[in-house]
């Protein structure tokens, strides 16, 4: 048996490697080399093995004659499995060459499973082990990153000489103080996560997130339980499906060949209502009748359990059989297992029923302030009008009803519309209303209409929340040449997609360029996305009175 030593005294969260440097760097020439160092997982201990006793003795003296290093000897434990396993090891010279290969490759798959684990936690989160307000910091740096970039494109676009002031001098663009969120709300807290169903890294059955590159053949899908934007209650379902996952007979979906059955699991919640909203999404073309029967019923009994403080408001099963990633939004068709196909949330007081398959910011207490935001941006400024622009459910017209005298909303998914119709019934809002409809198409007769009302001249405010990459060349000008848009609201989260919607309106007045152009007055970042890059940035825009409508 080759002799041992047990070191107390090292730091808990150190691993192998870190212990072994330390003690080199702390010894120096006089460091005595370990056959091998083994450091468990968050113990303040380690275990040391050497070729024989003299080598021992002298590093015991080593240990005993610097108490400095303030280490200490104690006597080998068996605490737990992995420590037993050592222990077996250290003592018994009678292991064969392939119980020690299989101790080995365990020690290895641990590494494994450590390295991604920290690989899904930076890919989710990247910005987590940074002090929050350096993150701001970060974020404020890309923001004036953006509007240097939208100078630049400015002045190639239109030449210097015919460029506005504030374009020439960007500092003439106020930037707001940034909207940082509370420190209660920094982490795990995603009221939407979408699960991939796939194999991990031990080829087990999982549910989680993707890691690595199918292109490149290495990817895999790792457990959410590091990801430091996943809430609790998202992490539970997710175990709580992969052990039912593990036992049964159908296999995950291949995204490459369209075997398998199982794709993935999205969950909703609400923390301020307490209601979840579960979705499954499966290719039942891989099922026959029976055994789609068989999966509706199992799933009921699964989910439809107590969550603690939250409450089952819906359980759906989608059916996709496109190949490829795949989010709850893209289904065929779906199936209502149990309840209603949406849930409800509470923002800035206002009752909205968000759908399996609707549109919503990802972090409620966030959006409260973001919708403020905008609340602010029409104080003062006698606003009788407010247009909601590619509206979704209506959430942020109902947000802001309180203040303005008229909603009119234009969204041209119809069941986006026919949520935001729900939404102002249930918050009895007589001044909201909802055309259904592509905004090119109906925004000039609708300014038209609103353009007088009893005699009086109409402020209209214009505000635009559009998907990531931003809107159409198209919609932009309709926008601009509508006559009573004097104010605009851009929302955007992916300020650097959108710089050509915004070039585009405030490009001066030309044939190609009709009507009077705006001016980005100023730009509000409101952190929607702590522990990661993304941000939320609301643009306000004015139109240019010093020229006029022909």
């Amino acid at each position: 048996m080759k002799p041992q030593i047990c070191l107390l005294g090292v730091q808990k969260f150190a691993k192998d490697k870190q212990v072994l440097k330390q003690l080199q760097e702390q010894l120096g020439d006089q460091f005595i080399n370990p056959t091998e160092i083994i450091k468990p997982k968050m113990k303040p201990f380690c275990f040391l093995q050497f070729i024989d006793e003299d080598q021992k003795n002298k590093f015991v003296k080593l240990i005993e004659d610097n108490p400095e290093l303030k280490l200490r000897l104690g006597e080998v434990h068996n605490e737990n499995a992995f420590e037993k396993q050592l222990d077996k090891k250290i003592k018994q010279q009678k292991q064969n060459e392939e119980e020690i290969k299989q101790f080995q490759e365990k020690h290895q798959n641990r590494e494994i499973v450590e390295r991604k684990e920290n690989e899904l936690a930076l890919q989710t989160a990247p910005l987590y082990q940074i002090k929050y307000e350096e993150q701001i910091e970060q974020k404020l740096v890309e923001l004036k990153k953006v509007i240097k970039k939208l100078k630049n494109q400015f002045i190639q676009k239109n030449g210097k000489e015919y460029s506005p002031d504030w374009i020439l001098d960007t500092n003439l663009i106020k930037i707001n103080d940034p909207v940082i969120c509370d420190e209660q709300f920094r982490f795990n807290y995603r009221n939407k996560s979408e699960f991939t169903i796939s194999y991990n890294s031990q080829k087990e059955v999982c549910v989680g997130f993707n890691v690595g590159s199918i292109q490149k053949n290495n990817d895999s899908v790792e457990q959410p339980n590091t990801c430091p934007v996943t809430p609790a209650i998202a992490m539970e379902i997710a175990n709580k499906f992969q052990n039912y996952l593990q036992s049964s007979k159908f296999q995950p979906f291949n995204r490459q060949n369209g075997s398998g059955v199982w794709r993935m699991l999205s969950v909703r919640k609400s923390d301020r209502t307490k209601q979840l909203l579960i979705s499954v999404s499966i290719n039942k073309n891989n099922l026959n009748e029976d055994e789609y029967i068989l999966i509706c019923d199992e799933l009921i009994t699964l989910f439809k359990t107590t969550y603690g403080d939250f409450s089952l408001e819906g359980l759906l099963l989608m059916h996709s059989n496109k190949l490829g990633q795949d989010l709850a939004s893209s289904a065929d068709d779906t199936k209502i297992l149990y309840g209603n196909s949406y849930y409800q949330e509470i923002i800035l007081d206002k009752k909205i029923n968000i759908s399996y398959n609707a549109f919503s910011q990802n972090h409620t207490p966030q959006c409260d302030k973001l919708y403020q935001v905008i609340i602010d941006l029409c104080k003062n400024k006698k606003i009788t009008k407010f247009l909601d622009l590619c509206a979704g459910s209506g959430t942020i017209g109902i947000c802001v009803s309180d203040q303005i005298q008229d909603i009119l909303a234009i969204e041209m998914n119809q069941s986006s519309c026919k949520d935001a119709n729900e939404n102002y019934k249930i918050n009895n809002l007589q001044n909201c209303q909802i055309i259904c409809s592509k905004v090119e198409d109906v925004i000039k007769k609708v300014t038209q209409d609103l353009k007088s009302l009893e005699g009086k001249q109409q402020q209209l405010m214009a505000c635009l929340d559009p998907p990531r990459a931003g809107v159409l060349n198209n919609v932009i000008e309709s926008i601009r040449t509508c006559k009573g848009i004097d104010h605009i609201i851009y929302v955007s989260c992916s300020p650097p997609q959108v710089i050509d919607n915004l070039i585009q309106l405030c490009l001066p007045q030309s044939k190609k360029n009709k009507a009077p152009e705006f001016k980005l007055v100023n730009v509000t970042l409101v952190d929607m996305f702590p522990q990661t890059s993304h941000f939320e940035a609301v643009f306000y825009l004015e139109r240019d009175y010093g020229i006029l409508f022909e």
